[in-house]
């Protein structure tokens, strides 16, 4: 019994001990884990406590900071100032950040949308901040490589980022991303109670930068698509939104494949929100980008940068970057682009003829060395304000920023010819004046050097043929240059120089080893060797049409006002041109001005422009003087009408080669002028210039070049009939200084006037050459020998059966239009011969 109780208590023992050997490993495990559990709520809820506490102090005081910034300058953009044509037209912008502000209403529902979808899709609902796009987008982190497609900040956030650089704030107090972050949310916090969504897309989408220089919708809608934010599809919308990732990394300009790409991202996810179907998404995503690019134009060109260096010198950078202040020029924007599109055509057309040599635009690439390529400039200015019109100081500004209208200065050839003849014609000289047309030894005039003849590229022709003695009003017309080197060697270098300083050219340079007290000049200076501006000599032109007188200076600024178009600054010459009180400063006699206009009127008949005539029109009352250097290294064109002065450059900025053999400023520079003109008929068309009363017309005999009598008929060398060889010239009122003519016989009456019983009477009778034998009997003289003069054949037709009668004429004087006198003789009844008809 003792081994079977103590058996029974070993059994009871073995199995008491399985049983708290299977019991305890459970019940600590679970106890364990009920710690675990317990330890973690304990945790959590410190923690929690914790973290809201640091929370609270974090927020309390970031959001102390984010009460700092005012809500009512949120929308505060950097402004550009608009440049303004005379008409009101926006030709251009001064900025740092190309925007321009539309309201939400003007901007396509499908923008809105593609904005809303790619990046913030809780956009409407949160409350400014979306704690739930915070935990998409670190999901997104985690789950895609640490690429995130979809931003944690809302759009609400990214306005306060953007609109208050709180970047760059919190790098000024020390502070990270995280605080930065914080008070993001406190700051879209505060927007979000101030301002409606609505609001808040406009505020946004005004601000934010599109990339390739685009800031806001309207300036990326144009400058990628060349629309206005209304016109946008869906897919282009797309484009824009994906942008705001990454603009220029994603621009569609630059890496379009990128965009496209990201373009379908924003498609899908549009989708997916159920702004558009998956079968649009689709068909879209397959659709190329579409670009069209009309961005908003700073100004890009010489004119634009000069007005912008001038407005930020009375005005200061920043305000004149930031402030939307509009500039009002006196440019006219038709004739501005008229005459860049003009000077790059003919420029290019040059570049394309096969005798050519000189470097090309095509050659040039950006930063590398210059490249000397083929240069122009062309200038239109108001002839009674000084107002500049039209100014184009370059072929290309982006390629090449020098100006050549206010930086450069190149010789001007025979376009100083009028105001040679002018100083001659107010010093005692007429357009009827004798000067020599014949070679002239170069040793006198110094022209490219001192060796042969002077030589005569003034006719703008090879054709061109001394022809001996000339007026100098023919001289002119036909650009002879031995001719006006002579008259300007009887005018004399002193004169001459001292009267291109009224009409503002710069003195030439003088002689070595001459002072300023006693210059000395060589003969070269008549024909324009010496250099000169375009703003100089456009200017001086002016005179011309405007009876002597000259504005004092060019100017292309009106006014400047402020955003809300309060004048801050005027002009002075914008002041007097309102006032008709423009300073104007006279460069020659009134009565010198318009016999010089008249001679150019026959340059544009006869002379060295006569090819352009045309291209004018008929109606074109102005006139035309050519410019071609003896070289053909710079071709120059100045007309005028009565209203405006236009001018044109073409040639090489540096050195002396020739724009090709032969170039005439007719040919190269012409088809500009004639372009600039035509254009500016519709708002100016010029009116006929009138001669002052300081000049009266005198009929001149065309072959002797003096005052006509009643014997200046010639023969015309086509019909063979007699003609009245003369012309009408105007010449100062009281100019006894011119003889009668003496060439056609001893003439006692002037321009066939007579003065017979108080009435104005027209001889009726020409001279007379007999065409056969006008003796009865016997000739012991021999006398019909000689009736024909030697070397001359006149084959006259038979006379006329008319009566002769003397035509009575009132008293005042004939029209002067019509220099030909037809007189008709009948045959006369005593002797036997026939007459020649008189036309």
């Amino acid at each position: 019994m003792a081994e079977l109780t103590s058996q029974s208590n070993k059994n009871r023992h073995l199995i008491n001990r399985r049983r708290h050997t299977l019991r305890k490993p459970k019940n600590r495990f679970w106890v364990f884990v009920r710690r675990v559990i317990y330890a973690i709520i304990i945790l959590g809820v410190i923690g929690g406590l914790t973290g809201y506490w640091v929370f609270q102090n974090a927020y309390s005081r970031y959001s102390k900071w984010a009460e700092e910034f005012d809500l009512e300058r949120i929308n505060d953009l950097e402004k550009p100032s608009i440049i303004f044509d005379r008409n009101g037209e926006e030709i251009g912008r001064i900025f740092v950040e190309n925007r321009s502000y539309v309201p939400l209403e003007k901007i396509s529902p499908a923008m809105i949308n593609a904005l809303i979808a790619q990046e913030d899709a809780r956009f409407r609902e949160h409350p400014g901040y979306d704690l739930l796009g915070i935990v998409r987008a670190a999901k997104e982190l985690m789950t895609n490589q640490g690429v995130a497609n979809q931003g944690a900040s809302s759009i609400t956030q990214q306005l306060a980022r953007n609109a208050y650089n709180l970047k760059e704030r919190a790098m000024k107090r020390n502070e990270g991303s995280f605080g930065r972050k914080f008070v993001e949310i406190a700051l879209a916090i505060r927007i979000t109670k101030r301002y409606s969504k609505d609001q808040v897309l406009e505020f946004y989408l005004n601000r934010v930068y599109f990339g390739s220089g685009f800031y806001g919708i309207r300036a990326a809608s144009l400058g990628y698509f060349g629309k206005e934010p209304i016109d946008l599809t869906t897919r282009e919308a797309a484009s824009i939104a994906a942008l705001i990732k990454n603009p220029n990394g994603l621009s569609p300009l630059n890496k379009p494949e990128e965009n496209i790409k990201w373009r379908n991202h924003v498609l899908s996810r549009m989708a997916k929100e159920g702004y558009i179907s998956l079968e649009e998404s689709d068909r879209l995503s397959q659709m190329p980008l579409g670009i069209n690019s009309k961005p908003l134009q700073r100004g890009s060109s010489h004119i634009h940068e000069r007005i912008s260096n001038n407005v930020k010198e009375y005005l200061g950078e920043d305000r004149v970057n930031t402030s939307g202040l509009k500039i009002y020029t006196t440019l006219d924007k038709s004739l501005q682009n008229q005459a860049d599109q003009a000077l790059k055509q003919s420029l290019n057309k040059i570049e394309s003829r096969a005798d050519y040599k000189g470097a090309k635009i095509s050659q040039y690439r950006h930063g590398q060395a210059k490249v000397n390529y083929l240069e122009g400039a062309a200038m239109v200015i108001n002839n009674h304000t000084g107002a500049i019109l039209a100014y184009v100081g370059g072929r290309d500004f982006y390629k090449r920023q020098y100006d050549i209208i206010s930086e450069g200065a190149r010789p001007v050839g025979t376009s100083i010819l009028p105001f040679l003849y002018a100083t001659a014609f107010d010093n005692g000289f007429s357009p009827v004046t004798k000067v020599l047309d014949d070679a002239i030894d170069n040793r006198i005039a110094g022209v490219g050097g001192n060796q042969g003849i002077t030589g005569e590229w003034g006719a703008e022709n090879f054709q061109n043929r001394y022809e001996g003695e000339i007026t100098a009003r023919k001289a002119l017309a036909k650009g002879k240059i031995a001719a006006s080197i002579r008259m300007g060697m009887e005018v004399g270098t002193k004169p001459f120089v001292k009267q291109l300083k009224y009409y503002g050219i710069r003195q030439p340079q003088r002689e070595e080893g001459s002072t300023e007290v006693a210059p000395i000049y060589r003969p070269r200076i008549f024909v324009g060797t010496e250099p000169a501006s375009m703003e100089e000599m456009a200017l001086a032109y002016t005179s011309i049409p405007n009876g002597g007188r000259r504005p004092t200076e060019p100017y292309y600024l009106e006014k400047i006002e402020d955003e809300k178009g309060q004048l801050i600054w005027e002009s002075p010459q914008s002041r007097n041109s309102r006032f008709k009180t423009t300073p104007m400063q006279q460069a020659s006699s009134s009565a010198t001005a318009f016999q010089v206009h008249s001679i150019l009127q026959d340059s544009l008949q006869y002379g060295s422009a006569k090819s352009l005539l045309p291209s004018l029109g008929g109606n074109f009352n102005g006139a035309v003087q050519t410019g071609t250097q003896y070289d053909f290294a710079d071709n120059w064109l100045f007309g005028y009408n009565s209203d405006i002065t236009c001018g044109v450059w073409i040639g090489f900025i540096e050195g002396k080669s020739p724009i090709y053999p032969g170039a005439f400023s007719s040919e190269t520079c012409g088809p500009v002028f004639t372009s600039i003109m035509n254009e500016a008929k519709k708002d100016f068309p010029g009116k006929e210039i009138t001669p002052p009363i300081s000049v009266e017309k005198i009929e001149i005999c065309q072959t002797s070049g003096k005052r006509a009598t009643n014997n200046c008929f010639d023969i015309d060398q086509f019909n063979r009939k007699y003609k009245r060889h003369t012309y009408q010239e105007y010449l100062r009122k009281g100019d006894s200084n011119i003889p009668l003519c003496d060439y056609h016989g001893e003439g006692l009456m002037e321009a066939s006037y007579i003065q017979k019983s108080g009435k104005n009477k027209i001889l009726p009778l020409a001279p007379i050459i007999p065409t056969r034998t006008s003796l009865v009997g016997k000739d012991p003289y021999f006398a019909e020998e000689n009736i024909r003069p030697q070397g001359k054949n006149y084959d006259l037709m038979g006379g006329d059966a008319n009566a002769a009668q003397a035509q009575e004429l009132p008293d005042e004087e004939t029209s002067n239009q019509d220099n030909t006198s037809t007189i008709h003789l009948p045959e006369p009844a005593p002797i036997d011969f026939p007459l020649p008809s008189i036309d």
